[in-house]
This record gives C-alpha cells, structure tokens and sequence, in this order.
C-alpha cells in the first residue's frame, strides 16, 4: 500500500514535481553542444590527458575524453589546464575570472587569459569552473534518491522520495527541489511529509549572494494542509573550499497556511535566517556530509517561532550510486492547527544516483 501510494505521490502529488521529470528526460535526451576534445589536463606527476573541460566543483573536476567518456578527476591531483575554451573561474574568496586557460610548465598553476591580461592562479586557491559557451545540460545537476523500510513489528512501513535540480550560468544558480516521506503501520493511521521549492540565486562579488524563493509543505503530523510561501534573503558563504561550503543568510517572506483543523487560512509575515553547511571528501569512497538550520521568527504572531533542521550523510556505493541517511526535525511552539503537534522529526536511509 505504502509502496503504491509513494510511486503516486512522487508522480502526482502536484503538478511541479511531475514536471520537472519531464524536463529531466527532454533536457537529457537533446543534443548537447560540446567544445571540441583539445583541452589538456596536467597532472602533478608529468602525466597529461586531453579532452573536453566539462566543470569543476566539489573538489572533482568532470573531463571527457574519446577513450574514456566523462570522468571525474581529484582536482588536487591536477597541476594545471589548458583550453581554448571560454571558462569562468572561482577562487575561494569570491574572486570570478573569465577567459581561456594556459598553465606554466615551472609550477601548479591556472592562468586565466581575461580580456585585461593573464591572472596567475593558485590551483588550490581554484573551486570552480564553467564553460560558458556549451553549458547546455552540462550544467544542470540531477539528484535522485528512494528510500524504503519495514519493520514486521507492528506492520510499520515508511518510503521517501527526492529529486534535486541545480543549474549554474555565470552569475547565477537555478534550483528545483522536491521531497516526500510516507509512513504507515498497524496501529497509527497513514502520515505525509511533502515540501517543493524553487529558488533564484545571484552571485555577488566577495564571496555575497542573494536570492528569491517559492515554498509549497504539507505535513500531516503538524495538521499543515499546505503552506506556500514566497521571500527573498541576502547572504554569504563564511568558507568555500574545495572540500567545504558554510553559508549564513537572512530575509523576510510572507506565508499562507492551509490547516487541517481550521475553516479559514492563516496568513503571515515572517523573518528568515538559515546556516547551511556543506562537507565533501572526495576519496574511496566519496563522502558527502550536509547540513541546514532553518528559522522563522514571525512578525504578525507574537511569540511564535517556527524551524526546520536537516542533516544527511551519504557513502558512494559505485560510480554515482550513493547509500546514505538523513535526519529531518521540524518545530512549531504556536501550531495554528488544534490536532498539529509542535515537532516533527524522523529518519530516512536512501539511495541516490547523480546525473
């Protein structure tokens, strides 16, 4: 029954997540422009390897060669690059340069031929390249993950669903992501957990962003039919490496919540503050570690503070095929809705695979 209602709810729960699948399979089935295969890698140990620079990120620099197809490379084992391609480059402190790439044959080094000379680059001091001129669908990063469990003991049964969509341009970030878990059993009746959102990121200078965000939850354990919410913050990423991302931001967004218990809808105005953090090792096995802490003091409703906090810890298994846990905890102390709880909070096991 769970298994079932899971497989609806993941394709039809709202027509967003639904979509997005769609796009997923139109976006993957289009011809991507690719730059011609004369890009070289230089390795630390004298060795080189010529291909196509597709994008680095998270410590792994992603190449294509004709004997290999796409790989990924530890960036820390990579001296320095040269393409004729057209690459924007980002240093931790923020720094963005755009332009083609050569290296010195003397030491590790990424020099950026910008249109106002040569920048001579630390490649530890590197976390990010994109090729702008062919970004097409090598920019758009896909997540999926599912999870499943049972336990005889009381016929209790739980599954997740999770799709998560990230398109870097060169000062911005498009994000898509979608979430739901189901549980079950003998002795409680069924209970869902869904959140989508869309959101909008501009890149500023000194390491400072800001962005506007789409919200849509429900929540049967905190009697939340529906909550949409629309709000903007400004923010800043503390550290950015090539193994960790820690980022601080604050805003405001207005909300609107359908509850279960209520006739009428609730709106209101609320502060937002968030502290996300980031750790990624990439070794055998890659290992990813992220956390998010959420606030909302509310405005309009004196003395009610909401919060969501989420933490996941995932293992690659083989390739882009992860195994991994997450804990999730939301908290209401003024729940609008007379059945809703003031906390919601369980664990997920899942697998991802990484397009």
């Amino acid at each position: 029954m769970l298994t079932r209602e899971l497989t609806r709810c993941a394709a039809a729960n709202g027509r967003l997540p639904y979509l997005s699948l769609v796009l997923i399979l139109l976006l993957w089935g289009l011809p991507a422009s690719a730059a011609p295969k004369t890009d070289t890698v230089i390795f630390k140990n004298g060795d080189k390897l010529t291909g196509e620079v597709k994008s680095l990120k998270r410590g792994r620099l992603s190449f294509d060669t004709d004997a290999t197809g796409q790989i990924s490379i530890e960036w820390d084992k990579v001296a320095g690059i040269i393409s004729d391609q057209q690459i924007q480059v980002e240093t931790v402190n923020g720094v963005r340069y755009f332009g083609t790439l050569t290296s010195s044959e003397e030491d590790p080094s990424v020099i950026v031929e910008t249109f106002n000379g040569p920048e001579l680059l630390d490649p530890k001091r590197v976390i990010v390249m994109s090729p702008i001129e062919g970004g097409g669908i090598h920019a758009l990063d896909v997540d999926l993950s599912v999870g499943y469990n049972f336990a005889k003991a009381g016929g209790i049964e739980s599954g997740n669903f999770g799709i998560n969509m990230d398109y870097r341009s060169l000062l911005r970030i498009e994000s898509f992501s979608f979430s739901t878990t189901l549980s079950d059993s003998d002795t409680q009746v069924e209970s869902k957990r869904t959140r989508a959102s869309l959101e909008h990121t501009r890149l500023w200078k000194n390491r400072w962003f800001s962005n506007g965000n789409l919200t849509a939850e429900q929540n049967d354990e905190l009697g939340l039919t529906l909550r949409t919410s629309i709000g903007g913050n400004v923010g800043r990423y503390l550290v950015q490496s090539n193994s960790m991302l820690w980022s601080l931001e604050a805003g405001m967004q207005v909300a609107r919540e359908d509850l279960i218990s209520e006739p009428e809808d609730v709106d209101s105005l609320e502060a937002t503050f968030a502290l996300k953090w980031d750790w990624f090792l990439f070794q055998n096995p890659e290992l990813d570690w992220s956390t998010d802490i959420q606030i909302y003091p509310s405005l309009t409703e004196n003395g009610r503070i909401r919060g969501e906090a989420n933490t996941s810890l995932s293992w690659e298994i083989i390739g882009d095929l992860k195994w991994g846990v997450a804990i999730y905890s939301s908290f209401d102390n003024q729940p609008q809705s007379s059945t809703g709880s003031t906390s919601d909070y369980g664990v997920n096991t899942t697998v991802t695979y990484d397009f």
